[in-house]
């Protein structure tokens, strides 16, 4: 039976239909992937050997994007999704396909970018870190918007495609704690004198509490604070009142949040806004593997750059000599220096330093030699300070990355200079997402 979607909101210019399209391959993205007229083609959705109807959304000098209108040949691996909101919400990705196959699917992409990017072909990938597929994600953020037609303060994740909030109902893919309060925030918002000056809803579990951070644009009347005080006491949350960057208010009981990596014997305490990995179980095998790849000795003296609030740093100051933890943001530098006292580390160091800047690797903590090194840096990469790396001749690079693209670019510089790559591995930090982190282990 031929199945109906719903085409995406796009430019009605390059709206045309083409019919009977059959998906070749997917991309790293678990797009379908064929060619029509010369040019490659993604179709968001659609699965190898499909035969679709789709709508081109987008047709650029080199390449097509187009969406699904009909189905007239499924794949045995399509199912059928778990979120009301899967087709309109730019959340997830993936949720049209089994998760062994999600998984198999973003391996491949994983190997083929190492392939174009790194010009290397990776033998064998080491086993994925995973979790639950569903209910992984402890930290969210919502948009907030008030509308004038409805009267109604909507609040949701962007619709695929657009900057359009979706109106959110649930979501799986969010800890129960945190799905469980989206019907709740939103009837608060919507009784708030202030509901017409809202920017964005902030949620986060952290092992002893939920919080809430929610961004206004205009003051919060007295009684807007003691309806989100009376909110905050019936749900038994923390809530923080955010009118600018950096000015953060907390309505209630200040107490710290924190999570733990319990086979490393770490706690963490971390603000409000402060970034943590979203999936806790991941998390803690990603940090695992890393030691392990390490091979940390007792006399090693460790370089840890985009150290964040010390993540890896502490678990790895418990097995070597020496960590040296380096991080761009001076309020993570100083919350992993208040984390590595509280765990009574005194071998672990926190500099803040910009990590893209050449002249940051110039200070007295760069000069000093390192036998193993560490890189967590965001999408960008860690282009600009692969070269110190290189300099340094460590026996153990381990590259933590969320972004394939940027690894295997950065991982070229090092293959030229003699590394090899031991190992290398992906890590499912989000279910149902195109999202891939991956791990890598370069030795000489």
């Amino acid at each position: 039976m031929a199945q109906f979607f719903k085409a995406s909101r796009t430019n009605k210019q390059n709206n045309r239909i083409i019919k009977h399209c059959q998906v070749e391959k997917l991309d790293h993205q678990g797009r379908g992937m064929l060619f029509h007229q010369n040019k490659a083609m993604f179709v968001e959705g659609g699965l190898v050997g499909e035969v679709l109807d789709v709508c081109v959304d987008e047709d650029k000098k080199r390449y097509k994007k187009a969406s699904i209108t009909k189905i007239h040949q499924a794949s045995e691996l399509r199912v059928e999704p778990s979120c009301q909101h899967y087709q309109e919400c730019g959340g997830c990705h993936l949720q049209h396909i089994e998760q062994a196959s999600q998984i198999e699917v973003k391996q491949q992409g994983l190997i083929s970018l190492f392939e174009r990017f790194a010009k290397y072909t990776p033998q064998q990938l080491a086993p994925t870190i995973t979790s639950s597929p569903w209910a992984y994600r402890r930290c969210a953020r919502f948009g907030v918007i008030y509308d004038k037609k409805s009267k109604k303060v909507q609040m949701g994740f962007r619709r695929s495609g657009s900057s359009e909030l979706i109106n959110q109902q649930t979501c799986p893919v969010l800890k129960p704690a945190l799905a469980d309060l989206i019907l709740p925030v939103k009837g608060l918002l919507n009784q708030l004198q202030g509901k017409m000056a809202l920017g964005h809803v902030e949620m986060v579990e952290a092992d002893n509490t939920v919080a809430l951070l929610l961004r206004h644009l205009k003051p919060l009347s007295t009684q807007d604070k003691q309806l989100i005080i009376d909110f905050s006491a019936t749900q038994n949350i923390q809530f923080y009142a955010q009118s600018s960057p950096t000015d953060i208010e907390c309505l209630t009981n200040n107490a710290r949040l924190s999570y733990a990596l319990t086979e490393q014997d770490c706690q963490y305490d971390f603000n409000i806004n402060d970034f943590v990995q979203v999936n806790a179980s991941v998390n803690e095998k990603m940090v695992a593997q890393a030691i392990e790849w390490l091979a940390l000795k007792s006399t090693d003296r460790v370089l840890d750059l985009f150290c964040g609030l010390g993540n890896f740093s502490l678990p790895m100051a418990k097995l070597s000599q020496q960590v040296v933890a380096v991080e761009g943001v001076q309020k993570m530098v100083d919350r992993g220096t208040d984390n590595a006292a509280r765990c009574g580390l005194n071998n672990v160091q926190f500099y803040q330093a910009d990590l893209s800047d050449l002249n940051a690797l110039k200070a007295e903590w760069a000069q000093e030699g390192f036998d193993k090194v560490l890189l967590d840096p965001a999408r960008a990469g860690a282009a600009e300070c692969m070269s110190y790396v290189i300099n340094k001749q460590p026996s153990h690079i381990v590259y933590v990355s969320c972004d394939p693209v940027t690894l295997a670019r950065d991982s070229e510089q090092l293959l030229s200079t003699g590394y090899k790559v031991s190992k290398l591995g992906l890590i499912d930090m989000f279910p149902q997402t195109a999202h891939m982190e991956s791990m890598a282990l370069f030795t000489r």
